[in-house]
Formats: C-alpha cells, structure tokens, sequence
C-alpha cells in the first residue's frame, strides 16, 4: 500500500484535485471503499457544489455522514446552505463586536458583506475546518473538491488568512494603546444603546474584536498545520491523458509546492489499453503516448498511477474497489 494514504500521526486526509470531468469523484469514491476493506474507518466527503459522489455509489446522501458499508461513510456538503450559514456567523458577530457603531449608523455596511469577493472560498474552508477538528473520529478523511482553480484558492487560504490576522491583530493592538491613552487623560467611554450602557474596550482581555481575531487565528493556524503535515495531509491530482489536463495540473503541483501542501501522487485516469493497432485511432493512441511521456518528465518524484478505461462507468461497491485497489496499491 502506498504509505501517503494510510494514518500516521492520527487521521490522514486526502484531497483529490482535477479539472472537471477527469474522474475525480469516482477515483476519491474508489479509494474511500479500498481504504474501508483494509480495515480504515473512511469518511468520503463531497465539498463541490456539482455533487455527484451519490451516484458513483449508487445512493441518495445529504449534509450528514451516511454508512454505506463497514468502516465507509459518505456525505455531500450543501454548500449554498454552509455560505448562508457563514455569512449569519459573520454578520452577527460583527453587530455584536462593534455594537457601539450602530450610533453613527454604520450597521447597515455589514449587509454589504453576502456581497464580499471570496465568501465561497471562506465557507468551504470553514466546512474543511469543521470536519478536520472532529477527525479523530475518522482514520481517514477523503475530500472529494470542486474543480483546481477553487480547490487551489481554498487550500492556499489558511497562509494567506493568517498573514491578515496577524496585521490585523497589529492594528487593533495600536487602536486599544490610543484608546486607553484617551481613556487616562478623559476618562472611560461609554454609550447608552437601547437603555445599554456600553463602555468602549481598551484593553486587549475586554475586547471583543481582539477575541475573535485570535480565536479565528488559532483555529486558521490549525489547519494550515494539517494540511502543510507531510505524515497527515496528502493531494491526489487526477487527469486525463490529455493535454488540457496536464498544464492545469503541472499549474496545480507549482501552486501547492509554493504552500508547501503535500502533492504525492498522479493519477491518469481513462488510459486507452490496446491489444492490437486500431487504425481507426491511431492518431488518438499517439496523444496519449506524448501525454504520458510529458506526465513522467514533468512530475519527477511523483508517483503515477495509469487506471485504464473500462468497459462500463464504474459506480457501485465492486467496481470502486477494483479502481480503488489499482490506486492504493497492495
């Protein structure tokens, strides 16, 4: 088996990675059931808004994990309810912090935030969150993820966040020093909102804003420790051997090399196996054979698995674990 899909410090996470329509889901739902058989508790997880992870195993899921054998469970994320949710969050809390500005009316700007460029991407890091900090109830945990340029923006996320929190955190360090140095000189401040008195906050530990500035800091911070952790978190990026394909996920490995999330394994799904020349196709056969020689040369260190085309789409138990055993190997 390969080690960078099994458990080493805890649960492992695996996020499949691919342009649209290369066999993402049904590789993400292979390796979940082979990984069950060998006795992993597995949780399959849909976080792209297409969900189609339900039909690779020919059942009906929702937001909550559904058993679909021994040690397998499957879920499929509703995004649009999970951003809806994610903007209540923010919304409330930002009335609750800054209350105080409802005198100068400034409340009406935070409807302004459903609105805010990358709310998308924030809502699906919230739902990866959520499912990594309850992941030691799993071995592992299989992310089955929109299409690259998403999936890119949400897993790049973490460093970027923490960079802002932490300016963040510098600027509000600076406005809590001038407010306690007004607050020595003039006195305390403090308002009267709906019969409330309300004291305006000027040190760190009675700051609201400051709270939560570090409390989402800690729990950003936690994920980008998990999925930078070679031994927990490991990218599977499948493609067609195609062209179009390759230069997204040569783009993909860079993007992830620079954040320095694991990219451990290539897997070319849909390779054309002939007995015998078909002179019909052997333009097409050609392609390939360029395709996979440029897949060798440009992903040196990585691992690559070729699953060929079948017969039949598989979907169902048996035919996932077959797929499934080919990518995991024994």
């Amino acid at each position: 088996m390969r080690e960078y899909l099994i458990p080493k410090e805890g649960f492992r996470v695996l996020f499949f990675i691919g342009k649209g329509g290369v066999g993402k889901t049904t590789s993400s739902a292979a390796v979940s059931v082979a990984l069950s058989k060998r006795g992993y508790k597995t949780l399959v997880v849909s976080i792209d808004p297409a969900h189609n992870l339900g039909d690779v195993f020919e059942v009906k899921l929702s937001d909550k994990p559904k058993q679909i054998a021994k040690n397998l469970y499957a879920m499929e994320l509703d995004m649009e309810k999970l951003i809806k949710a994610y903007l209540k969050h923010l919304e409330e809390n930002l009335k609750h912090m800054y209350r105080y500005l409802t005198v100068i009316n400034l409340e009406k700007y935070f409807e302004v935030l459903s609105f805010s460029p990358g709310i998308e991407e924030y809502a699906t890091l919230e739902a990866i969150r959520d499912i990594l900090q309850r992941g030691d109830e799993w071995d592992v945990i299989v992310f089955d993820t929109p299409p690259t340029g998403l999936t890119l923006r949400v897993l790049a996320l973490p460093e970027i966040a923490l960079i802002w929190t932490e300016k963040l955190i510098e600027i509000r360090k600076k406005i809590l020093e001038k407010r306690q140095a007004i607050e020595n000189i003039q006195g305390e401040r403090k308002f009267v909102i709906e019969g409330e008195e309300y004291k305006l906050p000027s040190k760190e530990e009675e700051d609201p804003v400051m709270r939560e500035l570090k409390q989402y800091k800690t729990e950003i911070a936690f994920v980008r420790e998990v999925i930078t952790n070679p031994n927990k978190t490991s990218v599977i990026a499948v493609m067609n051997p195609e062209m179009l394909p390759l230069y997204e996920t040569e783009r993909a490995y860079e993007t992830l090399r620079k954040f320095k999330i694991p990219f451990n394994l290539v897997v070319v799904n849909k390779v054309i196996e002939l007995e015998e020349e078909v002179p019909s196709i052997r333009v097409k056969m050609e392609a390939q054979r360029k395709v996979l020689e440029e897949i060798g040369k440009k992903f040196k260190g990585i691992e690559i698995v070729k699953v060929p085309m079948f017969e039949e789409e598989p979907r169902g138990l048996k035919w996932l674990e077959k797929v499934g055993g080919l990518i995991v190997g024994d």
